[in-house]
């Protein structure tokens, strides 16, 4: 094992027995304060939206069909909220369609140009969807305290 195709066949191998709760935890956490501290650039210190986001909404983030406030206090409240809930793992599945469905109004109708960004958001989003919480999630203790099973791929491995 001392060539170099050695020990790379010798990681994939190990690679391959990674558990599919750790790979969803790590993208629920670390998709999940992005959307917060995007969130919080949006809120001043009292929980108000602060006058640069509304600007933002105005002038840059023209969401069509809805007035700039209130998509302003919709997609804030929707980071802080879902993106708190996704790291907790809390409604963890509703929480992920959610920002997804936000990731594709951020991709259609504000930044068509930043599809990188938004398909590796994406792509962790449907992880999620597909795998479930993991073992480390709200929704896996709420389901034992209610005697349910709440059987994922990501909940064995």
């Amino acid at each position: 094992m001392s060539s170099l195709p050695g020990l790379y066949c010798h990681t994939v191998k190990r690679l391959r027995f990674t558990p599919d709760g750790l790979i969803v935890l790590m993208a629920r956490v670390g998709l999940g304060s992005f959307f917060v501290r995007a969130g919080l650039t949006k809120i001043n210190s009292d929980f108000s939206l602060s006058d640069s986001a509304l600007y933002l909404f105005r002038e840059e983030y023209k969401v069509p069909l809805l007035p700039p406030e209130i998509a302003a206090y919709m997609a804030t409240s929707t980071e802080l909220i879902l993106g708190s809930l996704l790291i907790i793992g809390l409604a963890t599945r509703l929480s992920a369609l959610g920002l997804l469905c936000m990731t594709a109004v951020i991709e259609i109708f504000i930044y068509p140009a930043s599809w990188p960004d938004h398909l590796l958001w994406a792509a962790a989003l449907v992880l999620i969807l597909a795998r479930g919480p993991g073992w480390l999630a709200a929704d896996r203790g709420i389901c034992k305290l209610m005697g349910h099973s709440c059987k994922s791929a990501a909940a064995h491995n």
